[in-house]
């Protein structure tokens, strides 16, 4: 916009030389010369401002698409947190279900999450033998074989979309 300013001041003090060359006499020569010079000043300043008004229209474009995928970000979000919301309380359930204390029911948590037994020890402060030895209880006591039946357990159901093969 900056430029677009200092190519219409160009312009107007070129016209301004032009009069006064006119009404002093100046030759045709220096006036054709400088006339032609304030068309390609006037060319220079629609050519800046057609720039202009295009990146106006693109950012406006572009702000446009950004506020539609805040938007849509937004809605997922919304249920994606349902959805989860839903989902604790269905494993909170099961755990109800299987007879689980707090403890186990911390360490089943962070077993379907896909943490190592180390990392589990380390985020409860706890020894890895007691975390393996409540992952036991947890498997023994849900009927299921292993970390991969648990995630599984919970995760297939909701996985449940028919493969295209």
């Amino acid at each position: 916009m900056r430029n677009l300013i200092i190519f219409v001041i160009f312009t107007a003090s070129f016209v301004t030389d032009i009069t006064l060359d006119l009404q002093e006499g100046i030759p045709l020569k220096h006036i054709l010369h400088e006339t032609t010079l304030v068309v390609l000043a006037l060319g220079a300043a629609l050519w800046q401002l057609k720039v202009v008004i295009k990146k106006n229209m693109h950012i406006n474009s572009l702000n446009l698409e950004l506020l539609e995928t805040k938007k849509s970000y937004q809605d997922w979000k919304a249920k994606s947190h349902a959805s989860s919301q839903q989902l604790g309380h269905m494993i909170d359930h099961e755990f109800g279900l299987w007879h689980l204390s707090h403890s186990e029911k911390d360490v089943a948590l962070l077993l379907i999450k896909g943490l190592s037994m180390k990392e589990i020890a380390d985020l409860r402060s706890t020894q890895e033998k007691t975390v393996r030895q409540q992952a036991t209880s947890i498997y023994k006591k849900s009927g299921l074989s292993g970390r991969q039946e648990l995630a599984a357990f919970f995760l297939e159901d909701m996985l449940n979309i028919p493969l295209k093969v």
